[in-house]
């Protein structure tokens, strides 16, 4: 059964991980460019010009996230009823095992919308077997390269070859927390939707107007002001990095999925911190706060500590555009220069 919205989260490892320069994320045009992924194209089924001639037939539309989910809903208006299949008790939505209910669901929708190779959040979705025609990859085909995160995956170390122990590059998912990558995969999602429902195109012209306008005013909110000097910003995980990235702050992340003792948390920080000005920094947690213990430590290098939300799942106040400018808020608040 396909659930609409709701709430929460994520967990994982504990190891120091150190960003590739965004650059590199060329040396992986790896299949972005070669798997060529083809999307949302209708083959067999009923015809656009079938669908154009009975519009009172139900249309059903899925995003395989939350975030994707509120952008296509904001473009689709009361036209379509824009579904999210993950329960909101699901703590972390791109792990999520679907049921055979939600998987025979979302085979019998006319889009999925989705983020794709690159920025591939649903690590569930290659399971549910659909076909390329109701795929729509959004963050594949509605991105250049120079958008994209990698980030060094040591926990997946292994070895092989004439290498040795070495591990591969993962690419960083949650791209909507940029409020200026959430803008283009929206422009992408309405043309895909015109392409799908040409008899609506003037709807999602305009909705895409007003959500472009909310969103270049949260990308304007977390731009540094001019002048500002910004310290060092560190994420505790590399989640929230098109977010930081987004606000200009530095790129270092630690990957304290488990945020890990006293000890090991002190050695984590001083590698990562070795000879940069720690004055003024800000370490970002993703969801809640670590233990009073680990805030004590990072206080005594001269940080502080704020908790903001992934935004995986539907808040229960609000939604995506105002959890996003909470933490836009809350980040510029912490960074001494709030607009």
């Amino acid at each position: 059964m396909l659930l609409k919205n709701k709430k929460k989260t994520c967990t994982r490892r504990s190891v120091l991980r150190v960003a590739f320069p965004r650059s590199m994320v060329g040396l992986f045009g790896f299949g972005l460019i070669s798997v060529i992924l083809v999307g949302c194209f209708q083959e067999g089924g009923e015809t656009r010009q079938e669908k154009k001639e009975n519009p009172d037939r139900e249309i059903r539309v899925v995003a395989v996230s939350y975030p994707l989910q509120y952008l296509t809903q904001r473009i689709v208006g009361d036209l379509i009823d824009v579904e999210y299949p993950v329960p909101p008790e699901v703590d972390d939505p791109s792990q999520w095992r679907p049921t055979r209910a939600s998987v025979l669901a979302m085979q019998s929708a006319e889009l999925v919308i989705a983020n794709g190779a690159g920025a591939d959040y649903a690590k569930w979705l290659p399971k549910v077997s659909l076909p390329e025609s109701k795929l729509c990859r959004i963050a594949t085909k509605g991105l250049s390269l120079s958008d994209y995160i990698a980030v060094e995956d040591v926990s997946m170390v292994h070895s092989h070859g004439p290498e040795g122990e070495h591990s591969h590059p993962t690419m960083v998912s949650r791209t909507w927390l940029d409020p200026a990558i959430a803008k283009k995969q929206a422009a992408y999602i309405s043309e895909l939707l015109t392409k799908q429902y040409p008899q609506f195109a003037a709807t999602f012209e305009a909705n895409l107007a007003v959500l472009s306008k909310d969103l270049d005013r949260l990308t304007a909110l977390l731009e540094p002001t001019a002048g500002q000097q910004i310290g060092p910003l560190v994420t505790a995980t590399p989640l929230q990095k098109f977010f930081t990235r987004a606000a200009g702050a530095g790129d270092l992340h630690l990957t304290w999925f488990e945020v890990p003792d006293v000890e090991q948390a002190g050695s984590d920080l001083k590698a990562l911190l070795k000879g940069a000005d720690a004055a003024g920094g800000v370490v970002v947690f993703d969801q809640e706060l670590p233990s009073d213990e680990i805030l004590a430590l990072i206080d005594d290098q001269g940080f502080s500590s704020l908790a903001l939300h992934l935004i995986d799942q539907p808040p229960a106040n609000g939604d995506f555009l105002s959890s996003l400018e909470s933490n836009i808020v809350a980040l510029k608040a912490a960074l001494g220069g709030q607009k």
